[in-house]
């Protein structure tokens, strides 16, 4: 962890600090606009429990991300962006008598599309936006006798309504997201010190059945096009995020 600081702070000194979230920054660039976007969020889901004495609460799955983010204006109101970075993802209530899973920070990349209205800079915006996050996470949870070692291909999109209202410097703004999370899960069993392939499995999986979350945040910006970003959601069901950024919006 870091070593990542370390080189987003060489990265953010040589092409402009950024920080983005929903906002990056909170409205619209505009047409040939460009922001640059340092950002890191974390991020809490209950999924379907693989665990059967688990099953009635489900799972809890946390995953921490660090990303650099490229925005760009592409038309007035529309913006679309690129970014990579590093995820890991976690289990911290894992099934009975075994380990927490935990990986290690994996390769991250994401992207995303928003359209403002108005176009104008209004004191206010209305937005709509989908973004994208994928990562791969590798770890292993044991207990005395059982290694369990996953290797996941982490999917998020995510779609998002928000409003928010300039006065001066600060642009709070509200809304609520919805998450959608699939990808690729690869698992090896290794027993009494023997890994058995036919206990290992390859599946797809798909989760529409998060619930919506309600977001509040808050955007600062500062001289010279620097723009400092916290937002925080929560579902009141076991899911919740926490996002803070630094960014500069360029022309």
């Amino acid at each position: 962890m870091a070593g990542f600081v370390l080189l987003a702070l060489l990265l953010g000194a040589s092409v402009g600090w950024a920080g983005g979230l929903v906002g990056r920054p909170a409205f619209c660039i505009g047409r040939d606009g460009v922001a640059m976007t340092l950002e890191f969020s974390n991020m809490c889901y209950a999924v379907e429990a693989t665990d059967p004495s688990t099953a009635e609460q489900g799972d809890e799955v946390q995953t921490q991300r660090g990303l650099l983010r490229a925005t760009f204006g592409v038309a007035p109101g529309m913006d679309v962006d690129v970014a990579l970075g590093t995820a890991n993802l976690s289990f911290p209530d894992g099934p009975a008598g075994f380990s927490t899973f935990r990986s290690e920070w994996g390769f991250a990349w994401g992207g995303g599309l928003r359209a403002g209205y108005p176009f104008q800079k209004e004191p206010w915006q209305l937005q709509l936006s989908m973004n994208y996050l994928g990562f791969r996470a590798e770890g292993e949870t044991a207990n005395a006798q059982k290694i369990l070692r996953s290797q996941y291909v982490w999917q998020e999109l995510s779609p998002t309504l928000t409003v928010g209202y300039r006065f001066g410097q600060l642009t709070p703004f509200v809304g609520a997201m919805q998450t959608i999370l699939f990808g690729v899960r690869e698992t090896e069993v290794e027993f009494l010190g023997t890994v058995r392939p036919g206990l290992g499995a390859k599946q797809n999986y798909t989760d529409t059945k998060q619930k919506p979350q309600g977001l509040v945040g808050v955007d600062y910006l500062f001289p010279e096009g620097y723009y400092l970003t916290a937002q925080v959601s929560a579902s009141g069901q076991g899911q919740w995020g926490f996002s803070l950024g630094l960014a500069q919006a360029l022309k």
